[in-house]
């Protein structure tokens, strides 16, 4: 199982990687990560962290859009085109169908991190060495660093995306799994508003808001995390584990039920 898995995964690879939409959306994003410069020409001494923000903020943005594109019609494509029966001929169950487009399309995404982001990376050293005249090994501890550290937290934001369309591409089309998504992933940033919202006058919650807590990804805390909102406190370690800890566990919780549903659902 894990062979086919594998071999699923690579092939999805280079089905995603051969089409224009995945160069249009890294070099778009390399494109608007070259204009930030120009746009924090009167940032006075704060520019490296400006660059930094815009330049996380449209990897997410690009990654996220590059997952829902190929993800979002994973499984229903297969579906219609007739291909899904052509696989389940052969000695592959639904689950490793499931699974090998999931790390395909993550594959996909964790390339197009690592080429963006190696430029945002290299761009902002060169620019603090130049600027303040130190060397490139100090110019990568003093922001280098920090950059890697906040694509990690998007990154594993851009999966959770990833599994939950997936997930949807089951039972939805590509247009309502796209709206679903966006549903999930603006409700996802609004969570601890709404929280706050429902929140009872002894600061307890109703049943149904710690469903709705549950099954919903907090996605704000990524964005925080990611985005490099730090508010001038820096966040504890337990909290960035226990932040990493959850998008494993979500990950992994969202998959299996997809799994499940997979193998009940009729592909004829």
């Amino acid at each position: 199982m894990n062979k086919c898995i594998f071999t699923i995964a690579v092939n999805t690879l280079k089905e995603v990687t051969r089409q224009a939409i995945f160069y249009c959306i890294v070099f778009g994003g390399i494109l608007l990560m070259l204009c930030s410069f120009s746009f924090t020409l009167f940032a006075f001494g704060e520019e490296a962290k400006m660059i930094r923000e815009m330049g996380i903020s449209t990897i997410t943005i690009c990654c996220l859009c590059l997952v829902s594109l190929s993800a979002a019609n994973a499984i229903s494509g297969e579906i219609e085109k007739g291909t899904i029966m052509t696989l389940l001929s052969k000695p592959v169950s639904k689950k490793s169908i499931l699974l090998g487009k999931f790390f395909g399309i993550l594959g996909v995404v964790f390339l197009a991190f690592i080429v963006m982001g190696i430029f945002m990376t290299v761009s902002l050293c060169v620019k603090d060495s130049l600027d303040y005249h130190i060397s490139l090994s100090a110019s990568f501890a003093k922001v280098g660093c920090a950059t890697l550290f906040q694509l990690i937290f998007s990154f594993l934001q851009v999966a959770i995306m990833c599994t939950i369309a997936i997930a949807g591409s089951i039972y939805l089309p590509l247009v309502s799994n796209l709206s679903c998504c966006m549903f999930i992933y603006i409700i996802g940033n609004l969570m601890h508003f709404f929280l706050y919202l429902f929140q009872g006058n002894e600061g307890g919650f109703p049943w149904y808001v710690t469903v709705f807590y549950v099954f919903f990804p907090n996605m704000e805390g990524f964005s925080i995390m990611g985005m490099g909102n730090w508010s001038g406190k820096p966040f504890g370690v337990g909290y960035m584990v226990s932040l990493a800890l959850y998008a494993i566990l979500y990950i992994t919780f969202v998959t299996t039920l997809a799994c499940e549903f997979f193998d009940k659902k009729e592909c004829t």
